[in-house]
């Protein structure tokens, strides 16, 4: 019996000792193989995508912001009339030129110099200050109630009108009223002095 015991033990051990090593190495089940894709072979039908290797960016310049570009009114090119018209100033159209203010500004004082887009004056300037309110009248019979100002550089002295003197010094050339046609103008002041 004492046999029968040690043959029955040594068994029993080998037994132990073969389930002791299917517990180290356990083998590979259907489902652990689809967790690792790139053993799989891909069938003619269907091809698996390919995982490209990632590409590093360069880093860009950050692109400055172009500023907003201003609206410009066109402008006509500068004629140095002056230079030949050396006695312009005293052109009697130039010096009682009061009278054409209205053509190109408009008679109403008031959307000229108060308010959004004008220079925007102080109501005191023309009218004074209360209890002393005036409604402005021309300096000189004849003459218009612009041309109690205007002069340059102290724009509320009178000007008299003196249309080059009110215009040239503030950048506003004679092509502004006259326009840019040089050979034109010409012609038409020949014809006015034949006359």
């Amino acid at each position: 019996m004492k046999k029968w015991i040690a043959v029955t033990l040594v068994i029993l051990a080998v037994l132990v000792a073969g389930c002791a090593e299917e517990k180290v190495k356990p083998t590979p089940t259907p489902e652990e193989k689809k967790e690792t894709p790139k053993e799989e072979k891909a069938t003619p039908e269907k091809k698996t995508p390919t995982p490209t290797p990632e590409k590093k960016e360069t880093p860009k310049a950050t692109p400055t912001p172009k500023p907003t570009p201003k609206k410009v009114e066109a402008k006509s090119p500068v004629v140095e009339c002056t230079v030949c018209h050396t006695k312009s100033v005293d052109y009697k159209p130039h010096v009682n030129g009061g009278q054409l203010c209205g053509n190109c500004h408009g008679w109403d004082p008031h959307k000229i110099h108060v308010g959004p887009g004008t220079i925007n004056l102080d109501c005191k300037v023309c009218h004074g200050t209360p209890p002393k309110l005036v409604v402005p009248k021309p300096i000189e019979e004849g003459r218009t109630v612009c041309e109690n100002c205007h002069a340059y550089p102290d724009a509320v002295k009178p000007s008299y009108g003196n249309l080059v003197n009110i215009h040239l010094p503030r950048g506003k050339y004679c092509t502004v009223c006259h326009g840019t046609d040089i050979a034109g103008i010409h012609k038409a002041a020949d014809k006015f002095v034949e006359q």
